[in-house]
Parts: structure tokens; C-alpha cells; sequence
């Protein structure tokens, strides 16, 4: 059974080895070289498992009026419409973002993740330059494409 929920630190060692086994897919780096310490723990964070083991993440950094979307990553043999995970992890993220009556999410990525370009497109996301982004965008600097979903149309749909 495939259930969402909340973050607790006795997911990290499953999140840990999911993030490897996803880092093996691609050839160019997934993953910054470095540790910071300044890294900013997101405000919402949401585990998927299945059958209690880790399948999958999804963060949200909320900013004033705007969210960050963060650590949106799904086992393999979990993606896809068979399962539907991705979708209901970000579906979770919308909800919650709506209660904080948030107006935007806003997400990097990298120009692997072709998939996962194709999802946030077909879930709403428009493609926007770096320049579009608010001034107090967290960015990661391996991300260089951009999304924008406005919480606006959503709720009208």
C-alpha cells in the first residue's frame, strides 16, 4: 500500500538510499558536491512508502506569498501512471499549499530530468527564465530550468 506521509528522521537512511540509486541513472551529477551548512530544511516535507520503504519525496519552502518546490524524487519502478505517486505527491503539495493560501510554486530542475519536465508541464508548471524567478528564490546552482505554477488557475480549475 502506497501511502504519503509527513517527514520523521527515521526516513533519512531510506531517502538516503533512494537518492543513490536515482544518482545512478543519470551520467552527469544529480546531487551538489558539497555539504552546506547553511541548507534550509523545508517547512513541509512528505515521504512516500510502500509497504513502510521509501519510494519517494516531495518539499515545500515557504516564502511569504510563494513556495519553493523541493526534493521531488521517486524510486523507479515508481514512476509513471501505474502507481500515480508522483502525482499524489504533488497533489499533497498543492493542498497544503492552498491552505497556506500560497499564490505560486516555484521549482528548479536540471535539464536531465527530462521526465520529470514533461510532468510538472502536464500538472500546470510554465517554463520561466531564471530572471522570472522572485528575488528570494533559494536556487540550487546545478538547477537551470525553471517552473512556475500558479495556485490562482489551480484552484479555478
Amino acid at each position: 500500500m502506497i501511502e504519503i506521509v509527513p517527514y520523521e528522521p527515521k526516513y533519512q537512511a531510506g531517502i538516503n538510499s533512494m537518492m543513490q540509486e536515482i544518482a545512478k541513472e543519470f551520467t552527469e551529477p544529480i546531487m551538489g558536491g558539497r555539504k552546506s551548512n547553511s541548507a534550509v530544511f523545508p517547512d513541509k516535507y512528505w515521504v512516500a512508502t510502500f509497504n513502510g520503504q521509501v519510494i519517494g519525496t516531495i518539499a515545500l519552502i515557504i516564502k511569504h506569498e510563494y513556495g519553493i518546490l523541493k526534493k521531488m524524487m521517486l524510486k523507479k519502478e515508481f514512476r509513471g501512471a501505474t502507481h500515480n505517486v508522483a502525482k499524489q505527491l504533488l497533489q499533497t503539495t498543492i493542498d497544503e499549499s492552498a491552505k497556506d493560501q500560497l499564490e505560486y510554486i516555484y521549482l528548479g530542475t536540471m535539464t536531465q530530468f527530462k521526465a520529470a519536465q514533461s510532468f510538472y508541464c502536464k500538472h500546470g508548471f510554465e517554463q520561466i527564465s531564471e530572471k522570472e524567478l522572485p528575488s528570494d528564490f533559494l536556487r540550487n546552482p546545478i538547477d537551470t530550468l525553471f517552473y512556475e505554477l500558479s495556485l490562482k488557475l489551480v484552484s479555478k480549475a
